[in-house]
């Protein structure tokens, strides 16, 4: 038998396993859904809301994931966990908002909340939404109030 039969075996799997299957689950982690959905503010599509949801379920927030992501130009919502634009995993969660100025220099966004506060507290906001695999994982079109 070839000596190189078990190294080239070897090989073929790791390229297999890296390149085949596009988006991998890793050990520990939980399956994900991708989320959709576009915010408007007052009337506008705005770019750079932070999105964020909150696990209504006690058990799943001691979890060390945070669903969370930003709007882009068309005001369309990208949630992330794992990898960029991923989604959410399974369950309940209450949706918050919140839209300041991004500052180049600071690299980071500071300043007043200018979406109303209610949808800034995972306690106040009355945005939810449930996820999972048979679910339309969809927020719809939101119109959030200015501050």
């Amino acid at each position: 038998m070839d000596a190189h039969i078990p190294v080239l075996v070897a090989v073929a799997i790791g390229v297999a396993t890296t390149f085949g299957c596009g988006q991998q689950q890793h050990a520990g982690e939980l399956p994900v859904y991708p989320l959709s959905g576009t915010v408007l503010v007052d009337g506008k599509p705005v770019e750079n809301i932070q999105v964020a949801l909150h696990s209504t379920n006690v058990k799943e927030t001691a979890k060390h994931y945070f669903p969370q992501g930003f709007t882009d130009a068309q005001g369309q919502i990208k949630v992330s966990t794992y990898a960029d634009g991923d989604g959410a995993p399974a369950g309940d969660y209450r949706v918050t908002f919140v839209l300041k100025d991004y500052n180049v220099v600071a690299r980071s966004f500071t300043g007043p909340n200018k979406i109303d506060a209610s949808y800034s507290d995972a306690e106040t906001s009355p945005v939810t939404i449930t996820i999972g695999p048979d679910q339309p994982n969809d927020l719809g079109q939101l119109e959030l109030p200015s501050n």
